[in-house]
């Protein structure tokens, strides 16, 4: 029996600083039923834990394409449902605001802890090569397969 497998959607989860990627995914019909499913995604990481989790998002892909749509948590919060409309969208800027600053922070790390790494590695010092799996210096692994020695 032939089986047609849907689309693969993956999800990367921006949290307290780092970056979570889902390499492994699941087969949805649709883009709708990846929405569906990554709005459960987010409501059950936030469960007993909303206003710790407001900021974070949720980002959709869809077969290693660029991100479909993300899901900021505050917008989706259920905690919030009593609040007047005006006062909902203030709590859902003022975390998107927090996001964007969280995700240029990590920007900065990223760049700082590669920095400190490229210099040791020019003074022939010892560098941190990986952290939590991600390779520090960006553009390094591509760099060594092209050019084994």
């Amino acid at each position: 029996m032939f089986y047609m497998q849907g689309p693969t959607y993956t999800f990367k989860l921006r949290n307290d600083g780092c970056e979570i990627d889902d390499d492994v995914g699941i087969a949805l019909t649709d883009n709708t039923s990846a929405y569906r499913y990554a709005l459960s995604v987010a409501r059950e990481l936030m469960r007993c834990r909303e206003i710790q989790t407001r900021y974070w998002e949720l980002e959709v892909y869809r077969d290693g394409e660029g991100p479909l749509f993300d899901i900021l948590f505050a917008t989706v919060d259920p905690t919030l449902d009593h609040l007047r409309h005006e006062l909902r969208s203030l709590v859902e800027k003022v975390s998107g605001k927090k996001r964007a600053l969280k995700n240029v922070m990590y920007a900065a790390h990223l760049t700082l802890r590669e920095s400190k790494s490229l210099v040791a590695r020019s003074r022939g010092k010892p560098y941190l090569i990986a952290e939590n799996g991600e390779i520090t210096i960006r553009g390094f692994e591509q760099r060594c397969t092209a050019h084994p020695k």
